[in-house]
């Protein structure tokens, strides 16, 4: 993740924070790498469960906010060290609220790029029953130059620049699906990504849409992945979309893990 063109409150905060590439088959870019190793004997590939030790020294704090998605569940085993399991699509357990639909400073609707961005998509898919994928499907294909140069654009930017990370991705994607009467979250969290032979684990932002009664995950910056599996851990919500969002990016930023130990199948 990168920040901005428009300063937001808070940037300082961020200044240093490292980046780097997910192994996707975009190479979409995505924020820092974090640290990860398999528990001693644990083969791949691994289960469509794990469990592993995160360390973090905001580790309550962690704690709390996973209390809110089903599919994840953490065990405080000191200070900084929590157990987690996870499963590889955890769902957000809270209903949808009013700001999970509106035009915002960051999900900015009403704007004549976002606008014309969304056009595109109906004129695309006009034909066709409506399905989840295809939102991401959309997203991949109409970013052009997925890299990390720009700072932490806002939908109208992305959508008439048509570059960026993991952020670009996912606000593009929230914008999309409010459009079009969904309710959307951009969420910033880690994303363990399994391969053939490793397992790497990346600071990450994807999308939560509300669809047919629930939440599902829609990470438009990972669509074409030749990854083997991608277990997704929230860390938090984008909850301030407003000027001053930057200060809701340090927050997040703060609940990320510093490193995982011992990932292991859990059945």
């Amino acid at each position: 993740m990168r920040f901005l063109s428009r300063l937001p409150i808070g940037l300082s905060l961020l200044v240093g924070f490292a980046f780097t590439y997910t192994a996707s088959a975009q190479s979409v870019p995505s924020m820092a790498e974090i640290g990860i190793e398999l528990a001693e004997g644990q083969a791949l590939p691994l289960s469509r469960r794990i469990n592993f030790e995160l360390v973090s020294s905001n580790s309550n704090k962690l704690a709390t906010h996973l209390a809110s998605w089903e599919g994840v569940s953490a065990e405080q085993l000191s200070d900084n060290r929590l157990s987690i399991t996870l499963s590889l699509m955890p769902r957000y357990s809270k209903p949808v609220n009013e700001k999970h639909s509106a035009d915002s400073f960051v999900v900015d609707l009403s704007e004549p790029s976002t606008k014309a961005f969304v056009a595109s998509y109906q004129q695309a898919y006009a034909d066709v029953p409506f399905k989840l994928e295809h939102l991401a499907a959309f997203v991949d294909g109409y970013i052009v130059d997925p890299n990390y140069i720009h700072g932490f654009n806002i939908a109208s930017v992305v959508a008439s620049q048509r570059s960026g990370d993991c952020t670009e991705y996912a606000v593009l994607t929230a914008a999309l699906a409010r459009s079009l009467g969904l309710s959307a979250r951009v969420i910033i969290g880690t994303v363990i990504v399994e391969q053939t032979d490793h397992v790497n684990a990346f600071g990450h932002a994807w999308t939560e849409v509300w669809h047919n009664g629930q939440w599902h995950i829609v990470d438009s910056a990972l669509y074409r992945s030749d990854a083997t599996q991608q277990f997704y851990l929230p860390a938090s919500e984008l909850d301030n979309e407003g000027p001053g969002y930057g200060m809701g990016l340090a927050r997040a930023f703060v609940l990320m893990p510093e490193k995982l130990d011992s990932l292991r199948s859990r059945l």
